[in-house]
């Protein structure tokens, strides 16, 4: 009888165990799939850098007339993609690919399905070198660098821009109207605006205020996203960059507040450049402030197509305007000849060296003024447009 019983007592206890153990595989099991469905979610969220070789004579294929296949590529999987010049052959040129590693694998795709192999054979996509992996996007909300979220205007291919700040006669803020995301812009101010409306609910910018924080500013147009420049704590005053249209301005830091993590859901919009070959009249150091109320009416608020000629040292591009439509002559060549026909019209020397000598003193923050103005008009175009 007590053997008996034994025996059931030990088969209870091998029938538990199993169970028991049979449930840690289980969870183990679960587990490991998470783990490994994590490091594949992580691995295809990398951002990476993508470059192959492209034979030169069917680069022309690749981009599409007016780059409208270029621009397909982007739209749909979400990728940079420039074409540039080889700097060893004449024979190809380098396409760089950049987004993350899934976005990238299928902008790839999309390449090769226009040019098949078995037509194509030329055409190869082994990289140039290791893909560069420039950072990895964790699964939680983290904050986006400034340099990750602007929008850059590409090397190399027309551009279709709207110019929405004049700083000066040859310093200018542009949007890319074709790009996927600026459809969102007017949603995203009209959010800002409705949240930022009762600021007594809102954080301040936490102190002391240092350069390089991204913040909601207020203009009388709305709210919108902003970069702190420069911080001066004697005044607590802020000089701030406006990052989807463009335009400076000092405010009182006091007025600014933090920006909510879902208002960096789209890229910076505004582009800062100069244009190339405007400079200011000979004998004069900068831009009058006449020269430039005479040139921001010709081209703000106006459409163009933008291609970039080269950079500055600060890493600013230079670029040439030219119409979207009709004369392909370039705007920048106009406006440089209207601002030397104005210091032709100068009456006296007396006046041309009164203007220069003040321009040091007061165009600054006249432009300052007149960007933050650029500001209220663009913005409040785009909602009228909308």
């Amino acid at each position: 009888m007590s053997t008996s019983s034994n025996k059931q007592s030990t088969k209870s206890m091998d029938i538990e165990n199993n169970q028991q153990q049979t449930s840690e595989e289980i969870v183990t099991s679960i587990e490991n799939s998470l783990v490994e469905h994590n490091d594949k979610e992580m691995k295809e969220n990398e951002i990476i850098i993508y470059e192959f070789h492209f034979p030169v004579d069917l680069c022309g294929r690749l981009i599409g007339r007016q780059g409208v296949h270029v621009d397909y590529i982007r739209q749909i999987t979400q990728v940079d993609l420039v074409v540039r010049d080889d700097a060893v052959s004449y024979e190809k040129q380098v396409v760089a690919l950049h987004g993350r590693r899934v976005d990238v694998e299928r902008a790839i795709e999309l390449i090769a399905k226009r040019f098949p192999s078995d037509r194509y054979p030329q055409v190869s996509f082994s990289p140039i070198n290791k893909k560069i992996i420039l950072r990895q996007r964790a699964p939680e909300c983290v904050p986006i660098p400034t340099s990750a979220a602007q929008l850059y205007l590409p090397d190399g291919i027309p551009t279709e821009v709207l110019v929405t700040s004049v700083v000066s006669c040859n310093h200018i803020f542009v949007q890319q109207i074709l790009h996927p995301s600026y459809p969102e812009l007017t949603r995203l101010d009209n959010s800002m605006s409705v949240f930022y409306h009762h600021t007594e609910m809102t954080p301040l910018l936490p102190r002391p205020v240092q350069p390089g924080v991204i913040c909601a500013a207020p203009t009388q147009a709305g709210w919108f996203r902003a970069l702190i420049t420069v911080y001066n704590s004697n005044d607590d005053m802020a000089l701030i960059k406006f990052l989807d249209y463009g335009g400076y301005l000092y405010v009182n830091a006091g007025s600014l507040r933090v920006l909510r993590q879902d208002f960096m859901i789209i890229p910076f919009q505004a582009a800062e450049v100069y244009l190339d070959n405007v400079v200011p009249p000979d004998n004069q150091e900068d831009f009058t402030p006449e020269s430039i109320e005479l040139v921001k009416p010709i081209i703000l608020g106006s459409s163009f197509k933008a291609i970039v000629t080269g950079y500055h040292y600060d890493n600013t591009p230079f670029i040439q305007l030219t119409k979207r439509h009709g004369n392909s002559r370039p705007v920048n060549a106009d406006i440089q000849k209207m601002i030397n026909s104005q210091q032709q019209q100068q009456q006296t020397p007396l006046a041309v060296n009164a203007t220069v000598a003040n321009t040091s003193l007061s165009s600054l923050p006249n432009q300052f003024e007149q960007s933050v103005s650029d500001v209220s008009t663009m913005s409040s175009t785009s909602n009228s447009d909308s």
